[in-house]
């Protein structure tokens, strides 16, 4: 039986219909709330691992544009695509495949609970409403990414210094070849941990993606040499500038044929041979004297 009360203007008050509707209140209050909250916890994850590479509405960064993308593919797919890219890319699903062959860079795994991973799609579906115009994103990556084509060629000198270790990072990170390669007159072959760096400058966008990639390096390696080593904004302009004179320098550039740690060992290996012969042919060869044994034997 339904509770009734009667006010005194004759109304009827149906109290369990209002306690339903208060319940529904508090319950999709404490929802908004609470996808509030998982924004806002999206948005310090986003910042942390994913805007090195993706911007929100302002155009294409070293990854593509993530306005828009949670309506564009569905949660379970961006689950999939985020923890495992070329697992994806590897399975034969087109959507993964033609991103990789649009982009040609190996989206890092990001190891992630799935709460955390879907905290991040909430701020970017949060965001996307907002975005500026397509306008306004490419004037601005034209601007930053045209930035180091104003350098001196002081900077660039000082970043070649700073690339190949002839100069240290003042926060005491190890140089760039220690891991990187770059094919260019005046600097010795460097390391093969990672990728040639000859034309990262437009592989990556420009100065933007640069200064993203050294700013907040995505990668573990990286961000395991350069935790609490953080490259300086000074130092990543001028090693910006000095990788956007050896794109630019590519085509006119020879690979170095000659490694000189390869050539200075080859030729220790071969002095050490040389030595070595040397002692070996002033050896004792029989067991006794030969004078001795000679004259023991004509006496026979």
């Amino acid at each position: 039986m339904k509770t009734m009360n009667k006010t005194n203007t004759g109304f009827q008050i149906d109290i369990r219909k209002c306690f339903r509707q208060f319940i529904m209140l508090i319950t999709g209050l404490l929802l908004i709330g609470k996808l509030s909250l998982q924004a806002q916890d999206g948005e310090a994850i986003f910042k942390q691992n994913c805007s090195v590479c993706h911007k929100i509405g302002g155009g294409r960064l070293i990854g593509p544009d993530l306005a828009g993308i949670t309506s564009k593919r569905s949660i379970e797919w961006l689950l999939k695509w985020t923890k495992a890219s070329q697992a994806l890319v590897k399975s034969g699903d087109a959507e993964a495949k033609a991103i990789f062959d649009e982009y040609k860079v190996i989206m890092p795994d990001q190891n992630l609970p799935d709460a955390e991973l879907r905290a991040v799609y909430a701020f970017i579906d949060s965001k996307s409403a907002d975005v500026a115009t397509s306008a306004e994103s490419s004037s601005t990556t034209e601007v930053v990414a045209d930035a180091s084509n104003q350098a001196t060629q002081e900077q660039i000198s000082n970043g070649k210094r700073l690339f190949t270790g002839a100069q240290g990072l003042i926060n005491g990170g190890p140089a760039c070849i220690s891991c990187h390669n770059v094919n260019y007159k005046g600097v010795i072959p460097g390391g093969l941990l990672a990728k040639d760096l000859t034309d990262v400058y437009s592989r990556l966008g420009g100065d933007i993606g640069l200064h993203g990639i050294m700013g907040a390096p995505p990668f573990p390696a990286m961000t395991q040499s350069y935790l609490n080593k953080p490259i300086t904004e000074n130092e990543i302009a001028d090693i910006t500038a000095f990788l956007n004179r050896v794109d630019k320098d590519k085509t006119s550039q020879q690979a170095s044929m000659m490694n000189p740690l390869l050539y200075g060992g080859s030729a220790g290996i071969i002095a050490l041979l040389i030595l070595i012969y040397i002692l070996w042919s002033s050896r004792k060869r029989f067991t006794v004297k030969r004078e001795i044994y000679n004259r023991q034997i004509r006496s026979i």
